[in-house]
């Protein structure tokens, strides 16, 4: 038990990556943890897995990591995603390929939290909801009766909601320590393509010994990955949304 580094949804944006972990390097965390889609949307998919590998960072699949890998079907992916799937498969090498497919789909840590990429019921699905929330909460509680946080990816919005008493609240608080009578299921937000309006990476720290879970936002150079995903020929829409955050 330590502190940890939460982070999700690097897709392929290095600028956002490395300045990530540049703010998380004084803060003394013993790990950090990815919870999934180290590729797609932007133009530095190998340099991520790198990166990944090289900060012993234990990652999780996402649905963008497997669509890449050939573990899930492009044709449920939106035109853009689809494109930068494709044009991501063209980029990384044999190994970038194997490291992607041995990612596992989702992680019990010791008993103690879990990691999840979209939800318990699939890596895909969206919890935008407290109604989509409690779907997780009841299954949590009868997959997993002994743990109490989860936390998850694949909205790319910072989130936190709270089950207590079969029903679920969320918020997006930028500090907090949970309550004992209650479950959580945490969203980090994204590294590499935010979607909260605030176009910053974002990430927390989860102090396993006081319980205290924070959330930082980091700024980075949108332009420069923006431009890269420019000179790749990727779908332009995909860098607009960089400076947007949406």
């Amino acid at each position: 038990m330590g502190k940890i580094a939460i982070l999700s949804d690097i897709h392929a944006n290095l600028e956002a990556f490395t300045a990530v972990l540049a703010d998380i390097a004084p803060r003394a965390v013993d790990k950090i943890l990815c919870l999934g889609d180290i590729v797609g949307y932007n133009a530095d998919p190998s340099a991520c897995i790198a990166l990944c590998r090289e900060n012993n960072i234990f990652c999780i699949m996402g649905n963008h990591d497997a669509a890449v890998c050939g573990k899930a079907d492009v044709g449920s992916f939106n035109n853009n995603a689809a494109a930068a799937i494709k044009w991501t498969r063209k980029q990384l090498s044999r190994d970038d390929m194997m490291y992607l497919n041995q990612l596992p789909p989702f992680h019990v840590e010791d008993k103690r939290f879990l990691l999840l990429h979209g939800s318990l019921i699939a890596p895909d699905r969206y919890l935008f909801f407290q109604q989509d929330a409690e779907v997780d909460f009841k299954k949590m509680q009868q997959r997993y009766p002994d743990i109490q946080i989860a936390f998850f990816g694949h909205t790319h919005q910072p989130r936190v909601f709270a089950y207590f008493l079969d029903a679920a609240t969320s918020g997006q608080p930028e500090a907090f320590v949970p309550e004992k009578d209650r479950l959580y299921l945490i969203n980090p937000g994204s590294v590499g393509q935010p979607r909260d309006k605030a176009p910053m990476a974002s990430y927390i720290i989860y102090d396993e010994p006081t319980h205290h879970v924070s959330f930082h936002h980091v700024v980075y150079d949108i332009k420069k990955a923006a431009g890269k995903v420019l000179k790749a020929g990727l779908p332009k829409l995909l860098a607009e949304r960089l400076f947007r955050g949406w």
